[in-house]
Order: C-alpha cells, then sequence, then structure tokens
C-alpha cells in the first residue's frame, strides 16, 4: 500500500466556554484567569448534597449558537453522566448531553482558497450540546478547580474535512462566529476554545471508513494544522508496513512535531452513560429559538461576501473579517460617508489597515482619539481633492493625536488645496516669467526640466494644491501663452 491510496478524513470535536457571569449549574461565579482554586462553590468541590440548577444565560446563548450554525433546536433536550474517574472531576462523572443533545444538525461557511479567492464551502455539523468543563491540570499534577463546571458548547462536525489546512480554517472560522455573536470570549490560550480532531484514512474511492484516531485538546491553529499533518503521516506509514490501524487517543508534542498514543480509545460502554437523576429535561420553546434567529448579527462569511461587492480585495476582506474591532470601526466609518460610501470603500479600506492602523493598534481603537466618521471624512477630502496625499497623512497625525474634525485642522494648518483655476494660473504664470530660461530650454527639448518647473510652481504653491490639476494648468501655459503676452 501506499499513501496515495488513501484520503483523510477529518472531523471536530469544538468545546467552547460561554461567556456568563457563573457556572452551568451553580451560582459560583467564573472568573478566569482568578488565583487558583479562588472561584469555586459546594457544587464545585460535590460536596454531599448539593444539586445543580441551570445557568439559563448559558442556555440563551448556546441557542443564539445553535440559530446562527443552521441547527434544529429541540423543544426538549436531556442530560446525561458520563463518568470516568480522573482528578479533574470531583464528582467522578461529567454532566452533559448524550441521547438528546441541544440541537442537531447545521453547517458552518468556511473559506475554500483551494477553488477560488472568494469560495466557501459548507462543513456539515452533526450536533451541538451542553456540558460542564473539568478542573485545570497544570504541570507537576497541580489541580486548578476554578474551571470546573464552566459552561461549555460542544459543537460536533461531520467526517468531512479533507485536509490539516481546512481543519485549521474550519476552527478559525468558528472561532469568528463565537465572537462576532458575542457567546464566548475564544481565547485558544486560557482553554475557552479548545479542540478535539478524529482522522481517519480511507481508501481512496471507496466508502468503506477507514480506523478513527482522536488527537486531544489542541488550543492553537498551528497544532490543529501540525497535529493532523503528523496522524495523517503516523497512519500512512502503519498502512504502507502492513500494520493494522488501531482505535488510539493521542497528544500532540510541539518540541517533537509527533503525536504520541495516550490511551487505547474508550468505547461509549466504557463511560457508562446514565440519565442524570437530578436535572429535569432542559426545554426551549419554539418562540425562543425563533428570537434567536431573528436577532443574529450579520454573520462572518456574509461580511465577506458584502465586502468583495465594495471592490476590496480577499486581503482586505479577511483582515477586517478577522479582525471584528477593525470590521466594526471600517463600517462605521463606511455609513458615515452616506451614499457616497460605496464608491470610497477601497481608498476608505487602505487608510484603516496601512495608515490609521500604523498609527494606532487595533486594540486601542475603542479608545482613540480619531473616531470613524473622521477618517471617513478625511478620505472623503482626499478623493474630492480638497487636500493632497501628504498633507492627509499630517492631518491624520493630527487627528491620532488630538481628536477634531479633518476639515478644520485642514484650515487651520493651512493644508486645503487650492482649488481655483485661475488662481492657480496665476502662480504658472509667475512662475514662467521668473525662470524664462529655463522656459526656453524645455521649449527647445529639454524634456527633463519639466520636473523642475513643475517643482518651482508647487514651491510657490507652498503645496496646496492638486500636483495633476497643476500638471494640466502648466501645459496649457506653456504652449498657450496668454495672446499679446511674449513674457513666457
Amino acid at each position: 500500500m501506499t499513501a496515495a491510496e488513501f484520503v483523510p478524513v477529518i472531523g471536530l470535536e469544538v468545546h467552547c466556554r460561554l461567556k456568563t457571569a457563573s457556572k452551568l449549574f451553580s451560582a459560583c461565579p467564573l472568573r478566569p484567569g482568578a488565583a487558583a482554586n479562588s472561584a469555586t462553590d459546594a457544587y464545585t468541590w460535590a460536596l454531599p448534597g448539593t444539586l445543580p440548577t441551570v445557568n439559563a444565560a448559558a442556555v440563551t446563548l448556546a441557542v443564539r449558537l445553535a440559530a446562527a450554525l443552521g441547527c434544529e433546536v429541540a423543544e426538549e433536550s436531556g442530560w446525561d453522566r458520563k463518568h470516568y474517574f480522573y482528578p479533574d472531576l470531583p464528582k467522578g462523572y461529567q454532566v452533559s448531553q448524550h441521547a438528546r443533545p441541544l440541537a442537531r444538525g447545521g453547517a458552518l461557511e468556511v473559506p475554500d482558497p483551494e477553488a477560488g479567492p472568494w469560495a466557501t464551502r459548507t462543513i456539515a455539523l452533526q450536533r451541538l450540546h451542553l456540558e460542564e468543563d473539568a478542573a485545570k491540570v497544570h504541570a507537576g499534577a497541580l489541580l486548578d478547580y476554578n474551571r470546573a463546571g464552566a459552561p461549555l458548547v460542544e459543537i460536533v462536525t461531520a467526517p468531512v474535512i479533507r485536509s490539516a489546512a481546512e481543519a485549521a480554517r474550519v476552527l478559525r472560522a468558528l472561532r469568528l462566529l463565537l465572537l462576532r455573536l458575542g457567546v464566548s470570549d475564544a481565547t485558544m490560550e486560557d482553554g475557552s476554545l479548545r479542540c478535539d480532531v478524529n482522522v481517519s484514512l480511507q481508501r481512496r474511492g471507496g466508502s468503506a471508513p477507514g480506523v478513527r484516531c482522536e488527537i486531544k485538546n489542541l488550543n492553537s491553529f498551528n497544532f490543529i494544522e501540525r497535529a493532523v499533518t503528523a496522524e495523517v503521516g503516523r497512519q500512512e506509514a502503519l498502512l504502507a508496513a502492513g500494520v493494522p490501524v488501531t482505535p488510539v487517543t493521542l497528544r500532540y508534542d510541539p518540541a517533537r512535531a509527533a503525536v504520541q498514543v495516550m490511551r487505547v480509545k474508550e468505547t461509549e460502554l466504557e463511560y457508562r452513560w446514565l440519565p442524570e437523576p437530578d436535572l429535569p429535561p432542559l426545554r426551549v420553546e419554539p418562540a425562543a429559538a425563533a428570537a434567536a434567529r431573528a436577532s443574529l448579527p450579520e454573520l462572518p462569511e456574509r461580511t465577506r461576501m458584502r465586502y468583495c461587492v465594495l471592490g476590496l480585495t480577499p486581503l482586505e476582506a479577511s483582515t477586517l473579517v478577522d479582525e471584528p474591532v477593525l470590521g466594526d470601526w471600517f463600517d462605521a466609518a463606511l455609513d458615515s460617508l452616506g451614499p457616497r460610501g460605496p464608491a470610497l470603500a477601497p481608498r476608505l479600506c487602505k487608510w484603516l489597515t496601512v495608515e490609521l492602523i500604523g498609527r494606532v493598534p487595533p486594540a486601542q481603537l475603542a479608545s482613540a482619539k480619531v473616531v470613524p466618521a473622521a477618517l471617513a471624512e478625511l478620505v472623503r477630502m482626499l478623493d474630492c481633492g480638497e487636500v493632497s496625499a501628504p498633507a492627509a497623512k499630517q492631518i491624520l497625525d493630527l487627528l491620532v493625536e488630538e481628536g477634531g474634525v479633518p476639515g478644520g485642522i485642514a484650515a487651520r494648518e493651512g493644508l486645503v488645496l487650492e482649488d481655483d483655476d485661475a488662481a492657480l494660473t496665476a502662480a504658472i504664470v509667475s512662475v514662467l516669467r521668473g525662470y524664462p530660461r529655463q522656459v526656453a530650454q524645455y521649449r527647445a527639448g529639454k524634456a527633463a526640466l519639466w520636473g523642475y518647473l513643475i517643482g518651482r510652481v508647487m514651491q510657490v504653491l507652498r503645496g496646496r494644491a492638486d500636483p495633476q490639476r497643476v500638471h494640466k494648468l502648466l501645459v496649457v501655459a506653456l504652449h498657450s501663452p496668454p495672446p499679446g503676452d511674449d513674457t513666457i
């Protein structure tokens, strides 16, 4: 057997911590980053006599996410106990939704650069359910129970992902959706977004599934891509050597860029799933699911397509979509331009993503003195020829430093371009009269003097003129001097 005989079949199980004030089954505050074991309560520690109460805010956020993904939200879902004995589970089991999840189906639109710069691919989803998080195990087996009981939503894709790169793109797209909806901080560094990846190899052209192995707890896009690549290579090597692949659970070792077998993969029976006796079924009224769908904002892929129509490049659109703060700022500036917005969108994008971000990092935009309407007005002035590009950069520097209105700054600093043709022509004529020798040499064929004459005119005007406009008027003055005026 050779590697070319097989194709990867990949599915993701994404765990996302919901953005609530308290844990899933108790009023214990949820404080990511707090001192170890400082955000716990009796239920977190599974003390006898404590009972769970469902956090309604977590359910609302999960339903909102399900609506955005086009899932079918169940009117009634159930809770189950997943048993396994490990120090991160005080109760000896995890409360999840196994038999009757909150939502099924749905799909996620993901960029597909292999098919074209604006192409997307639909990744089918299998289910979405709620569950509580486990404690965090630190190096040296130290345990922090602040995270225990935090509300998680798990999104399970169908096994339709076809490459390591696409697996990373799927998680990126999902993270952007979570941020846009405001349901999670989706910070991979602190574990609020992490992913398990299921990988198998299927014979090319065949329909029989391969043996599925699972890589646990990946918390970066790069690690996902590298881990899947390593696991595909491991399975290919086994099959090429005639060794059957066995179902195992793995971890990714970044230092070695390799996967390591942790244990033989558990079966569903080993978890001894049981209905949760202390919680009634979870009911979501159809009206609540409909309200969640009606309240959705514009989703990331729809935003990307809107930017495409506005004439932005794929890279520019991705820059705005991938950084929600930038996208919101751009849209606010665009709205302030009114009917002229669509025509000026590409120039506005460049001034935001190149000029402004070169002066103000995205994280500081919310508190910056320059506001979206001011940048939009500056771009309009530049487009209308009221200020030159160098002057616009000076104005932007002052907007960042002190705020204010571009027009007022331009007038105060003497940066408004002269737009009266008569005044411009008078300045040109005065220069031509002052440099008769250079004018004669230019007319005699010394074309290099053109730049010299333009420079003298711009000097007289102190740079407050559109160079293209000066160019046209200088051509007229050189080739059509005023009648009876032999001085130029």
